[in-house]
């Protein structure tokens, strides 16, 4: 050991003995931290008392589907009787006016945001067995080619109908996504019957540039009745293929993202236990205080995590203890979404004291 890491475990054994300083945790650049994961809107006439009370039950309970993941969270008699309190959830509620794509799609002038007590949100989905999805979620681009006028192109942000549609649909499922620029680099990476006819290994590189979780590539087109669209979603390796339909494209695009959404939260939201079990994790390359205080206080953000503390360190290598309410394949899932940590078996010379149940690498953002 050299002295840097000699220095550097004092340092961090000093540390243990103290309260850890708050350090801001700087998420990587594919998993993103979903914002105000505890609102949701609802469009409404006007400012009236009777449409507000509506609105507030109907945002709290696109909120519970938000958090849990679960399109069916709301069949629970337990969640059902606590919509029918929603405003003891309530936080603070304010409304906001609408762009024209908006108001096509919402058919209303104004949305009423509510944002509801974090906390009893997530007490109440544990005390109805109900899974939780942590604000740390996979990001993704959605390339979608559509047919206009007789002609086909790739959507980017500037077309509105699409655009205000894919992110309505994906804001109310807390999904962070987002458009292609459709620049040269972009049109020369992809040609449009790449896009519309889903071809994978054109649409895997010129995702590649975007540094996402996953990438979704559709085809959107009208006929005389109603709006049908051809999807291909791939994440880890795998694909889905898939079709939807709709009287509008919003629809069409609305069901894309709820199957999107659907099959995200299927792998990474749980459902946790009422009894914590331990489970030893060990990090290396940990060579700062920040990088450390920043791993501890990410830990503790996880929703199924109810206590982490740093317990041991030799180096540059801490072991944590973590308490989790889940089962630890769960846990481990969910930590890997912090793209600084890279999941490794031990080496050829372990550090036998610090072997813990799971060992990461610490990657320098």
């Amino acid at each position: 050991m050299n002295q840097d890491f000699e220095g550097m475990a004092q340092f961090l054994k000093l540390i243990l003995m103290v309260l850890a300083a708050t350090v801001a945790f700087s998420q990587p650049s594919k998993a993103e931290q979903v914002p105000d994961l505890y609102s949701a809107t609802w469009p409404v006439d006007s400012q009236s008392s009777a449409l507000r009370t509506q609105a507030i039950k109907k945002s709290f309970e696109q909120t519970l589907i938000r958090v849990s993941g679960d399109r069916n969270v709301l069949r629970s008699p337990t969640v059902r009787d606590a919509v029918e309190d929603a405003e003891q959830y309530l936080r603070r509620y304010s409304y906001q006016k609408l762009s024209a794509a908006e108001q096509m799609i919402f058919e209303k002038p104004l949305l009423l945001k509510g944002t509801f007590d974090k906390s009893s949100i997530l007490r109440l989905l544990k005390q109805a067995s109900k899974p939780i999805w942590g604000e740390d979620r996979p990001s993704g681009i959605f390339w979608i080619a559509y047919e206009t006028s007789g002609l086909r192109k790739i959507a980017s942000d500037e077309v509105a109908f699409i655009n205000a549609a894919l992110n309505i649909s994906a804001e109310k499922r807390g999904l962070p996504i987002t458009m292609p620029l459709m620049d040269i680099e972009d049109q020369s990476a992809l040609e449009v019957a790449d896009v519309w006819g889903r071809f994978e290994s054109p649409l895997e590189r010129a995702s590649q540039r975007y540094s996402r979780d996953y990438w979704v590539a559709g085809s959107l087109s009208r006929n005389s009745s109603q709006w049908q669209g051809s999807w291909l979603f791939t994440y880890q390796g795998r694909s889905e293929r898939f079709s939807t339909v709709g009287r509008t494209s919003f629809e069409a695009i609305n069901a894309a993202v709820n199957r999107v959404a659907d099959s995200l939260s299927a792998k990474l939201a749980v459902v946790l236990s009422e009894h914590a079990q331990e489970i030893f994790i060990s990090v290396e390359n940990l060579r700062d205080f920040e990088s450390f205080a920043g791993l501890q206080k990410y830990l503790n953000s996880l929703a199924m995590v109810k206590s982490a503390s740093a317990v041991e360190v030799a180096g540059d290598t801490v072991l944590f203890k973590v308490e989790s309410l889940t089962a630890p394949q769960n846990l481990i899932e969910a930590i890997t979404l912090g793209n600084n940590l890279q999941r490794s078996n031990y080496g050829f010379e372990p550090i036998d004291s610090l072997r813990g149940d799971f060992h990461f690498i610490w990657e320098t953002p």
